[in-house]
């Protein structure tokens, strides 16, 4: 169904262009970090860098994907007019924004970014 509700529009279209941009750090990341496609393990890696690495790559992914979840929050709020929905879906950005600081900046552990289990494992 189509809107006339231009905030709506504008939230849907920020959310596909930031998740589109969040794509293209993970080919980037795939081909030019791991040097090609490993199966079943390049997405636990992926993450494993956006949260633990200090790069450009991975904090412009961070960005993207925070980012995206609150534009999609947004969406969802102008769509239904829940207002819980809005601050639950804004502190789960914001949940993820504080974990990539703990992990980035606080976090002095061995990361071992070789193995794809190891944000399972932090937990």
């Amino acid at each position: 169904m189509i809107s006339n509700d231009i905030i709506l529009n504008a939230s849907s279209f920020m959310l596909l262009l930031l998740l589109l941009l969040w794509g293209v750090c993970f080919f980037i990341f795939v081909y030019r970090n791991l040097g090609g496609t490993k199966v079943g393990k390049d997405s636990l890696l992926y993450f494993n860098y956006m949260f633990f690495k200090r790069d450009i790559l991975s904090s412009s992914a961070l960005i993207f994907l925070v980012l995206g979840y609150v534009a999609a929050a947004i969406a969802e709020y102008r769509r239904e007019f829940d207002n819980l929905s809005l601050i639950s879906n804004l502190f789960g950005g914001m949940s993820f924004f504080l974990f990539a600081l703990y992990g980035k900046y606080f976090y002095q552990g061995l990361i071992d970014d070789e193995k794809p289990f190891f944000l399972l494992r932090f937990f």
